[in-house]
Formats: C-alpha cells, structure tokens, sequence
C-alpha cells in the first residue's frame, strides 16, 4: 500500500465527493420534508434527524482528518519520526471513536428510511434522496475501511 496515494485518494476523492454530495443531500431531504410532509412526517422527521447526526458527524470527521491525521500521516511517511507516531497513535484512537458514532449515525438513517425504501406515495426526488443517502453510507465504509487498513500498516 502507496500510503501517500491512499491520503491522496481520500483527501481529492473522498472528501470530495463527502463536500460536493452533502448539501444536496440535505436541499433534497428538506424538499421532500415540505413536499411530503403531511403523507409521511413521522417517517420524515426521523430521517431528517438521522441525516443531521450522519452530516454533523461526517463534518466533524473531515475537519479533524484533514487538518491533523492525515497530514500528521503523510509527515511520519516522509520522515518517519517515531515521536510522531504516538501522536498519530493518539488522534487515530479519537477518530476511531467517531467512526463509531458515525456508524450508528448511519444505521440510525437506513432504519429511519427503511433501508432506504421509498413510501408508495414517494416521487423521483425522494427516490433520488434516498438513493444518494444509500451511496453516502456505502461510500464512506468503504473509505473507512480503507483508512483503518492505512491505520494499522503504519501503526
């Protein structure tokens, strides 16, 4: 494993696609609320909800992977400063936690959503929203599987 590809993959790619994808997501789960509130606002608040812990937490992830574990990664590659690596030790621990969160986040929305089922009485922008939510979870598993298997060569 090229560790610097795989920061290179989830920083342009990843991330990316969590900056790009995420407020449209979140245009479409309110459009949808208001759309379709009255046939469905029980089902519609739950998954507005779940969708605000799964942006919320995925924000967080961005902020903290961006700004210290990745680059402290890519430092200790270059160099490879064995101080800089309990440091690394440390803030993967953390982000491992917030992994944690994130996947309940996600099981949270895909029982909101019914495994991401659209009611009879859904249009194509709810079917596209939950099909986009269903990608976003996907997505980002596999990137967190990818991540952790990053973690644990270095580590």
């Amino acid at each position: 494993m090229n560790i610097n590809e795989v920061i290179k993959d989830i920083a342009e790619n990843h991330h990316g696609y969590l900056k790009q994808e995420m407020p449209v997501i979140k245009a479409m789960a309110n459009k949808i609320l208001k759309v379709h509130y009255e046939d469905c606002h029980e089902e519609l608040i739950k998954v507005h909800r779940a969708y605000g812990r799964v942006e919320n937490e995925l924000e967080l992830q961005l902020v903290k992977k961006q700004l210290i574990v990745l680059p402290m990664i890519w430092e200790y590659n270059k160099k490879g400063d064995k101080a800089l690596l309990d440091e690394i030790r440390l803030a993967v621990e953390d982000v491992e936690k917030d992994n944690d969160i994130l996947l309940k986040a996600f099981d949270e929305l895909r029982s909101a959503t019914n495994n991401y089922t659209m009611p009879p009485s859904g249009c194509q922008t709810y079917n596209t929203t939950y099909r986009k939510m269903e990608k976003l979870e996907e997505e980002s598993k596999a990137y967190l599987e990818l991540e952790r298997k990053m973690y644990k060569e270095i580590l």
